[in-house]
């Protein structure tokens, strides 16, 4: 795999077959991990927007300058949100059927408690960081996968000092709030 550097990416970028199996090399596992774990569950789905993430890139890196690879990556991670934020947007319909189909399942199932119970702390997770603000999805993902807070910095636009507060603060308000709902939904609600 060949390394980053500003004169192998102006080399790769003219030819598009090449410069998308580099990408597809370097990012795709990684965006993949990303959309399946934060937004789209089905593979199938991820795959295609990884995919035109790619190919987007592939067509608009050449109209472009990067500093260095981080500054490469964040563009290529921003393209990708902006994809998935389309999908999603544009697949309200397509989600709300897959629920209803999901409902429908769960209760012709016979052990539909043990299949929700399982899959409802990783769904209340999933509504937990919705809530969350791009810069901070993004600082826990990275921060996640041992990227260092200087190189953070750069993709979140906040000061390097404070990512390590704003980082202990999201983890402590993330694990508050998934245990609060999971809490509601633990103790039987009394009706007067």
């Amino acid at each position: 795999m060949m390394s980053f550097s500003s004169e192998t990416l102006s080399k790769i970028v003219n030819n598009k077959d090449e410069f998308v199996k580099w990408l597809y090399e370097r990012y795709a596992k990684k965006l993949l991990a990303y959309t399946i774990k934060t937004y789209l569950p089905d593979k199938d789905d991820a795959w295609s927007v990884v995919y035109k993430t790619l190919y987007k890139i592939a067509d608009v890196a050449a109209e472009r300058e990067f500093e260095n690879e981080f500054k490469f990556t964040g563009f290529i991670f921003k393209t990708h949100i902006n994809y998935l934020r389309n999908f999603l947007r544009d697949n309200k319909s397509f989600e709300k059927h897959n629920q209803e189909v999901e409902l429908h399942e769960n209760f012709t199932d016979r052990e539909p408690e043990t299949q929700s119970t399982q899959n409802l702390p990783l769904t209340i997770l999933q509504q937990e960081l919705e809530k969350l603000e791009d810069w901070q999805r993004i600082l826990l993902l990275m921060r996640g996968q041992d990227m260092p807070y200087s190189k953070i910095s750069e993709f979140v636009n906040k000061p390097e000092n404070q990512l390590k507060v704003y980082y202990a603060r999201l983890k402590k308000q993330l694990t508050e709030n998934v245990n609060a709902e999971l809490e509601k939904i633990k103790t039987p609600q009394h009706v007067n």
